[in-house]
């Protein structure tokens, strides 16, 4: 679980390296059924595949709703040591909506431009951050590096909104001092706020990068960011039985408790300490000055 320092440093920075909390055979399983959904996607055989147009070709980049893809991706979702990283984040209850793979493979050539994800990208983002945490649990499975197309982010913008990106080149951002490089190791994961500025250049490697995607979310979120939850979204009943199915399977039961973690009808929750308060980021947000989300709306330096 998380010390104190750390959950300090996420809602500080907006992004959060955690290392090794993967287990080596965690890691072997995830490969095996995120290149067996690859081989499905390259052959356009399955849904959620994307695909990118590069040098006159598509190329296969992305697969959503991957539980029904894999054992492996299930059982990382409920994996209680991750659900307790979440908890102790968000301060709220939770449930995961969206499971995903990334994947860059070998020479791919498919650089991600920086944004921040929706509803804060582009110039009609939404211009305040909400005030309960919104982020994603990547899962790291390969070295990512620079060469392999890695992740950079520019810390401490994530609880300003809309940031203004387009006033600057792709190679703008990437060139900055505060642009950082994220290399992760396999079964790192990697925790970013959706309103943390954050882009890749392309794999320009013999060897492929490959993430799985998971972003959990407040009931609170879901209703005020994204129109409202049904009852396939998670909170709901059948959501909530799903959900205690798949902990099931996965042995976790009594691993729940250990790591300080219920499940009820208000999804996951953490009930341990340390954590972070309810509504922490709005606390946050009313103590900048104009100024300051001036400055960092606007990326000046400093």
């Amino acid at each position: 679980m998380l010390d104190q320092d750390a959950i300090d440093q996420f809602h500080r920075d907006g992004v959060l390296v955690v290392r090794d909390a993967l287990e080596a055979a965690e890691v072997a399983a995830l490969r095996a059924d995120v290149d067996a959904t690859v081989a499905r996607g390259v052959a356009r055989k399955g849904e959620g595949h994307s695909y990118r147009h590069v040098d006159g070709r598509d190329q296969y980049f992305r697969t959503d709703g991957v539980w029904g893809y894999g054992k492996a991706f299930r059982d990382i979702t409920v994996k209680p040591e991750i659900l307790a990283i979440v908890g102790q984040l968000l301060g709220h209850p939770f449930v995961p909506v969206n499971d995903t793979i990334v994947v860059k493979l070998p020479y791919s050539g498919v650089p991600i431009d920086w944004h921040q994800d929706p509803p804060y990208a582009g110039v009609d983002g939404r211009e305040a951050t909400f005030g309960v945490p919104n982020f994603d649990i990547d899962v790291y499975l390969d070295h990512a590096t620079v060469e392999t197309g890695c992740l950079y982010a520019i810390a401490r913008h994530h609880l300003v909104g809309h940031v203004e990106l387009e006033r600057f080149a792709d190679d703008e951002l990437f060139e900055r001092d505060d642009a950082v490089p994220l290399e992760l190791d396999p079964g790192d994961v990697l925790v970013h706020a959706i309103t943390a500025p954050h882009g890749s250049r392309a794999n320009v490697t013999n060897d492929v990068r490959r993430v799985v995607y998971l972003h959990y979310m407040a009931r609170e979120v879901l209703e005020q960011l994204y129109g409202g939850w049904a009852d396939g979204s998670g909170f709901g009943s059948a959501g909530i039985a799903k959900l205690a199915a798949m902990v099931d399977r996965a042995g976790n039961v009594d691993r729940l408790a250990v790591y300080d973690m219920r499940l009820d009808n208000d999804g996951f929750a953490f009930v341990g300490s340390p954590s972070t308060r309810r509504f922490h980021w709005q606390t946050l947000i009313d103590g900048m000055t104009p100024n300051e989300v001036s400055a960092l709306k606007t990326l000046q330096p400093g």
